[in-house]
This record gives C-alpha cells, sequence and structure tokens, in this order.
C-alpha cells in the first residue's frame, strides 16, 4: 500500500490510527514509569489533547477553511499551513476554554471535572455545527 494511492480520507484515516496509536504507546510509557497507573496516564494523554488540541482545531477550521500544501508557493488569503494550524489550534484553545469555564462559573455552575468536560464537548459539538453550516454553504456557492 503506497501512500500516493490513498484517498484523502484514507489518508486522515490511517494518520489518526498512527497518532492514536501513539497516543496509547505514550500513556503506557507514563504508567510504566511513573507511580501513576496505566490509565491515569491514559487519561492525562488523552485528556490533554481534549482540553488543550480538539476545540482549538476545529475553530482553525472555522475560521481558515483550506489548508496550503507544504510546498505550495501561492498566496492564498483564506489557507494556513499544517504547522500553523497546529499552533493555533493550541492557542485558541487555551484561550477559549477557560473563558468558557470561568463564564460558567461566573453564572453560578460549579467548576467540576464533569462541567468541564461537557462544556468543552459543547465548544466542539457548537463549532462543529458551525463548521457543517459552514460548509455546507460553500458547497451550494460551488
Amino acid at each position: 500500500m503506497k501512500w500516493n494511492n490513498l484517498s484523502k480520507y484514507g489518508k486522515y484515516l490511517v494518520s489518526i490510527s498512527i497518532l492514536i496509536i501513539f497516543m496509547v504507546l505514550i500513556s503506557t510509557i507514563i504508567g510504566f514509569f511513573s507511580t501513576l497507573r496505566y490509565l491515569e496516564g491514559f487519561r492525562i494523554v488523552f485528556g490533554s489533547v481534549y482540553v488543550l488540541f480538539i476545540p482549538g482545531f476545529i475553530l482553525t477550521y472555522i475560521f481558515f477553511p483550506q489548508t496550503k500544501e507544504f510546498d505550495s508557493k501561492d498566496k492564498e488569503t483564506n489557507a494556513i499551513d499544517w504547522i500553523e494550524r497546529i499552533a493555533l489550534s493550541f492557542a485558541l484553545s487555551i484561550a477559549v476554554v477557560p473563558l468558557i469555564i470561568f463564564y460558567l462559573n461566573l453564572i453560578g455552575l460549579k467548576i467540576t471535572l464533569l462541567n468541564s468536560f461537557l462544556s468543552i464537548l459543547g465548544i466542539i459539538l457548537v463549532s462543529l455545527i458551525i463548521l457543517y453550516l459552514k460548509n455546507k454553504k460553500r458547497q451550494k456557492e460551488l
């Protein structure tokens, strides 16, 4: 199986599978070389990705819908590189997630593990809905 012969979604599926295997490997290493149990290492690695990366990654696709190829020389106004997208994902997640949680605390909702999980899930779902509607509108225009 060659990388160039895969479809666009096949490449994404292979990339995500490799990333998940890598994260499980890191969780195992954390559990093996520290006093933490395996599930605690698993929770640290996957929780960090859930809090620090995924909300911002989806938001970058809302703000910058297209990704430039690595060797692309054209200057599109609405496209960013993968490195820029990943860096901006961390920055947006670090900015948005605490703001939402602090605002929920201001209206009287206590900060607990479940409330934090659900508020981040809400950010992700609302962002995915906006992204879906934006892509649907763009497809109608073409």
